[in-house]
């Protein structure tokens, strides 16, 4: 064996484990980021998506509810305290429920029949966002049959609307992760 052979069997085995840790570095990088971002986009998607206001009917603020495995439709609505709201709400395939818990509303939804139920909100209802949800069980789904009441216009903090600054900090700390992983590879290689 030569000399250059000998000293390249020497160097192959580290350039191999230079290699596999710059390689599981970039993997592991992707899947963190891409785990995160999309945790990141599925929990702000729910604040950025436009809520309906619905519509006012002789005084009553009016929401025609679909509910479909596994979704409402609209899946946010906003409300005000004080406000007298009717919730008309029909199934477009098997029996379902609607639920929420601070208003005291429980209703069983059957096939292509609409149920009709009215409630006041309290004045003194704290604003901030409450889960609409599905109270019998309708498949494989049903966990995920859920559904955003916003009351008033909640704020996360200095009087800042929560759906206008999540999806910058989502993006900002998105990034920040993406810096600590890079600046972490680059330590390791040198």
């Amino acid at each position: 064996m030569t000399e250059e052979e000998q000293r390249l069997q020497k160097v192959s085995p580290k350039r191999r484990r230079f290699d596999l840790r710059g390689v599981s570095l970039v993997i592991i990088t992707v899947l963190v980021i891409t785990l995160f971002t999309g945790g990141m986009a599925y929990s702000v998607q729910s604040l950025v998506t436009e809520a309906k206001e619905g519509v006012l009917v002789d005084g009553v603020r009016e929401f025609r509810i679909s509910v479909q495995q596994w979704y409402y439709e609209p899946a946010i609505i906003r409300v005000n305290p004080g406000d007298t709201i009717r919730f008309v709400v029909s199934s477009q395939d098997i029996r379902h429920g609607f639920s929420q818990n601070e208003l005291g509303i429980n209703l069983t939804v059957s096939p292509r029949k609409a149920v009709i139920h009215a409630v006041v909100v309290p004045s003194d209802m704290a604003e901030g966002t409450y889960t609409l949800y599905c109270s019998v069980f309708c498949g494989m789904g049903h966990p995920y049959l859920r559904g955003k009441m916003i009351v008033g216009a909640p704020t996360m903090f200095l009087g800042v609307r929560m759906e206008k600054v999540l999806p910058y900090f989502a993006t900002s700390v998105m990034a920040g992760v993406f810096a600590v992983f890079i600046a972490k590879g680059r330590r390791r290689v040198r």
